[in-house]
Parts: C-alpha cells; sequence; structure tokens
C-alpha cells in the first residue's frame, strides 16, 4: 500500500500550500527538521491533515477548488513499493543493514522460525493459498511462503487489496486483542462489560472517521 510519497495536508508549508514529502529521502538523514515523512522530529508542516486519507464528507475539498480533498490509497498487493528496498539507517531500530525491508523480512522469517502462511492457514482454518508464481525459485516457496508475503498476497486474492484477508485479518486483530488483555488500565480489563458508542455513529458501524472525531484530530476540531 505504500507509495514513495504522500500529500501529508492541505496548508501545512510556510506560504500556506499543502506540504509533500517523500516517506523516505536521503537528504533528510543531514536535516533537523526533515523534508521527508520519517518521523521523529516534530514540525507543524508535518501534522497530518486527515481529510486527505479519510472520507469526512464533499464539504472538504482541495483549496481554491471543488475537488475532493481525499486521495484513496493504493490497494494491498504483492507489489514493494521502491523506497523499502533502500531505509535509511534511522529508520531501522538498531541502525544496521540490511536496508531492504523484503530482505529483513525474510531473514526474521528464518530466524524465528516463523511458520509459512500455508500452514497458519491451515490451523486457523482458513482458505490455503497456492502461489504459482513463486514456484520458479524452485524451493517450493508456493507452498511453504514466508508469512509476510502470504498476508500480502492473500489480502490481494481474497479481498480484491481492499482489506487483510482472514490470516492476516486475525494475527493483526489478536494482536491488538492480546495488548488489551495485557494492560490491566484496559477497558477489556477494567469494564469488560463496557461497548463504544457514539453520536453520530449508526449502530453497528464505527468508521475510521469516527474514530478521528472522538479523538478531536480530525478537520473540523482542528479548524480545517
Amino acid at each position: 500500500m505504500v507509495r514513495p510519497s504522500y500529500r501529508l495536508n492541505l496548508a501545512g508549508n510556510p506560504d500556506g500550500s499543502a506540504f509533500f514529502g517523500f516517506i523516505f529521502d536521503p537528504v533528510g538523514d543531514f536535516e533537523a527538521d526533515p523534508s521527508d515523512l520519517r518521523g521523529g522530529a516534530r514540525s507543524p508542516r508535518r501534522f497530518v491533515g486527515w481529510q486527505t486519507f479519510f472520507d469526512f464528507g464533499p464539504q472538504f475539498t482541495d483549496p481554491g477548488s471543488s475537488n475532493p480533498a481525499l486521495r484513496r490509497n493504493k490497494r494491498i498487493d504483492t507489489k514493494i513499493s521502491t523506497p523499502l528496498f533502500r531505509l535509511p539507517l534511522g529508520a531501522i531500530a538498531d541502525g544496521a543493514p540490511p536496508v531492504s525491508l523484503p530482505q529483513r523480512n525474510l531473514l526474521r522469517q528464518l530466524t524465528w522460525s516463523i511458520p509459512a502462511g500455508q500452514r497458519i492457514a491451515q490451523v486457523m482454518g482458513a482458505p490455503m493459498l497456492h502461489l504459482q508464481e513463486l514456484a520458479d525459485y524452485g524451493v517450493a516457496l508456493e507452498n511453504q511462503t514466508p508469512l509476510w508475503y502470504y498476508v500480502l498476497a492473500e489480502a490481494e486474492r481474497l479481498a480484491d487489496g481492499l482489506r487483510l484477508g482472514p490470516v492476516g485479518g486475525r494475527i493483526v486483530g489478536e494482536v491488538f486483542i492480546g495488548l488489551l488483555q495485557l494492560d490491566p488500565n484496559s477497558y477489556l480489563a477494567a469494564a469488560p462489560s463496557w461497548r463504544p458508542t457514539l453520536p453520530t455513529q449508526t449502530p453497528g458501524d464505527f468508521r475510521m472517521t469516527d474514530l478521528l472525531r472522538f479523538s478531536r484530530v480530525d478537520p473540523t476540531s482542528r479548524g480545517q
């Protein structure tokens, strides 16, 4: 889903124009206020204008235009964005190579002996994919696919790239549930019968825009 660059907001530059930034830009290695989006240095120009990422309604348009402010993200697929093959060392926890994210993911798969995606799907009772496009490598990757790649392929094939598939979705969901269970101050631990409600929410339909409004980082709350 990652793009090489993003329009982060509609008026973040000092002259009031939209701020665009590359995900990673080598020039940023030497800048106190990096011009890319790597994070780690707070700056008003890099505050996220969420109306460029989520649909808050037709009233939010590009400055001086009737074009919708929203820019839809790419769908999930197995094509890896170019910048992820050359991460800046500052974006790596230990600051050490390799700098290619796919390579790091493959090494992590081996280092931690992570089961193949098909094996995890089998245990979960989810559809088990055969990825014939990996057969040319001659090491049975089509049936023993590294989990990170399998999750991308699953989303692409079973959910049209619009969301994670059954294996990826369950893994992400269980991580959040596990964090809530282990946090003694979470609602799940302190008030297990509590159910979230919002005045503007359609019952049973809680969206990312609702969360951003509740957090008061939506464009209306921020006066945008």
